[in-house]
């Protein structure tokens, strides 16, 4: 009994904790928008979590405290930022970051498969095995504190309850269409009941158990994982009989048998006819974009015209050699020493060839801005291209640096340019672009900068002071105006700071 009591009695520790961030959840979130809440819960989390696993894993400066950074950053936008294309996408990107924070501290040092399906199991997996673990371990906390006998009566009682429950819904029936009387009284009982609002206290009670049942079995997975059988195991299995050899097969299968590999005559005969194709394309960008405005384009296509034509081509091309880029690297049978050297100079010709498609997207895009203004998604395809300049760089010198962990550092780069876009400020950014146009040109859409984010508002403002005659400029800012008295926080759980700034800053206009 004492050897078993240790264990209840932990788990039930970690059942409670899940269950008082679970009511903490339901405060800051009920019926709130989701503000300085949304860091708060995250910050209540991590410490649920390096409390619940302290006895395995000390909390202590290791490589995996790196993802936490951007987890805490993101979670704060909820309390400094307004734009909501960016909010949405945190809302997935922030528990994302956290199943793989926490799935690698608790793997560190002991990793034998590829991390993305350490992640899969540990979400599909491992957490829900674990799902009904809270009403086993609840049960075997009462059956610690009663006897055998009295366990078994516990027993007893619950499943007459819930016979009973049919057998009285038809007594109920029968009474009342016995007695007018008694049915009246049934009629009333809504009524007697009706300031308990039943039916949402029931939500609550729900959202409560539901978020600390999801906390409890995702901790409880990453403590006590159902391990994965080992190669050894498989063949030992294999040896007794105990499982079939095509289940065999795949559990022990190398990875040089299971990918394909490409011929490397065929990958270079692949890689000079697309490089011949996209150097003739350098060529007439440079003529076009490059070459100072030396060539005329065809009569009746503007550049406006001819940059809206082309972007999603280059885009959709790049995305292209990204992908046979990723292939010739990891997909191709090593040739030998001379031919390699080939292959990787056709390589480089690639990376070069999609660095100038990039460069005239870029091009491209910034003449269409000029030519019908600034928006979110126009500037967000910017940062993107830059992204995908960055991840060619780093494929440029994977080719020459073979050891280079390059999957490890595309990771890396794609969390840390997320950040930099979530901080960037993209909304008063796009404010400020539309701004120095409209005193270029004269035209501004004032209707699309009042739809944006809270941090426009100071930008808006003054505008209005350096160029009264703006039109449109006021039903903008009279657009945040209700935006921020119709959305006036209940609860400081729901502050947020480029809001509070826009209030405050309207108010002294």
């Amino acid at each position: 009994m004492k050897t078993e009591a240790a264990p209840v009695r932990s788990e039930g520790k970690l059942l409670l904790a899940a269950l008082g961030c679970a009511v903490v959840h339901h405060y800051l979130f009920y019926e709130k928008t989701w503000g300085v809440s949304f860091p708060l819960f995250v910050l209540l989390f991590y410490v649920y979590y390096y409390w619940a696993v302290r006895e395995k894993r000390e909390l202590r400066l290791e490589p995996s405290m790196a993802l936490a950074v951007p987890v805490l950053l993101l979670s704060f936008t909820y309390a400094v930022h307004s734009n909501l294309l960016l909010l949405v996408l945190n809302a997935l990107a922030v528990p994302l970051l956290i199943v793989a924070h926490t799935t690698w501290h608790m793997s560190e040092g002991r990793l034998r498969t590829p991390f993305i399906f350490r992640l899969l199991d540990q979400v599909f997996v491992q957490t829900l095995r674990n799902v009904p673990q809270p009403v086993v371990v609840a049960f075997r906390a009462v059956s610690f504190k009663m006897k055998a006998g009295r366990s078994q009566e516990l027993i007893k009682v619950l499943i007459g309850l819930i016979v009973s429950i049919p057998l009285l819904l038809a007594v109920v029936a029968l009474l009342a269409s016995a007695d007018s009387i008694f049915d009246r009284t049934l009629a009333r009982l809504p009524e007697l009941t009706s300031g308990l609002q039943l039916g949402l206290t029931l939500f609550r009670a729900l959202w409560i158990a539901c978020i600390a049942t999801g906390l409890f079995a995702y901790v409880r997975g990453l403590l006590q994982p159902k391990p994965w059988p080992s190669r050894a195991a498989a063949e030992e299995d294999v040896a007794a009989g105990s499982t079939t050899p095509a289940a065999a097969s795949a559990a022990v299968v190398t990875p040089s048998a299971a990918v394909p590999r490409i011929d490397a005559t065929v990958a270079a005969t692949i890689l000079v006819v697309l490089n011949a194709v996209y150097l003739l394309f350098a060529f007439v960008q440079f003529s076009y974009f490059f070459g100072g405005g030396a060539a005329e384009l065809p009569e009746g296509i503007t550049y406006a015209s001819y940059a809206r034509k082309g972007f999603a081509e280059l885009v959709v091309v790049t995305l292209i050699n990204l992908t046979v880029l990723m292939i010739m690297l990891y997909g191709v049978k090593r040739p030998g020493l001379a031919g390699w050297r080939f292959l990787r100079a056709l390589l480089g010709v690639l990376v070069f060839c999609t660095g100038i498609m990039l460069s005239s997207a870029y091009l491209r895009l910034s003449m269409y801005e000029e030519a019908y203004g600034y928006t979110v998604a126009r500037l967000l395809v910017h940062a993107f291209m830059i992204f995908l300049l960055v991840l060619f760089v780093l494929a440029l010198v994977k080719l020459w640096r073979e050891r280079l962990p390059l999957f490890r550092c595309y990771a890396a780069v794609t969390v840390t340019a997320y950040v930099i876009v979530n901080y960037f400020g993209i909304d008063a950014a796009v404010a400020r672009g539309n701004i120095q146009r409209y005193e270029a040109t004269g035209r501004i859409d004032t209707a699309y900068l009042g739809g944006l984010g809270y941090e426009v508002v100071p930008l808006l403002l003054e505008l209005k002071r350096k160029h009264p005659d703006a039109e449109g400029v006021d039903k903008a800012l009279q657009s945040f105006q209700s935006r921020i008295e119709s959305g006036k926080p209940a609860s400081w759980t729901e502050f947020n700071w480029s809001e509070w700034r826009a209030a405050k800053a309207l108010e002294e206009a």
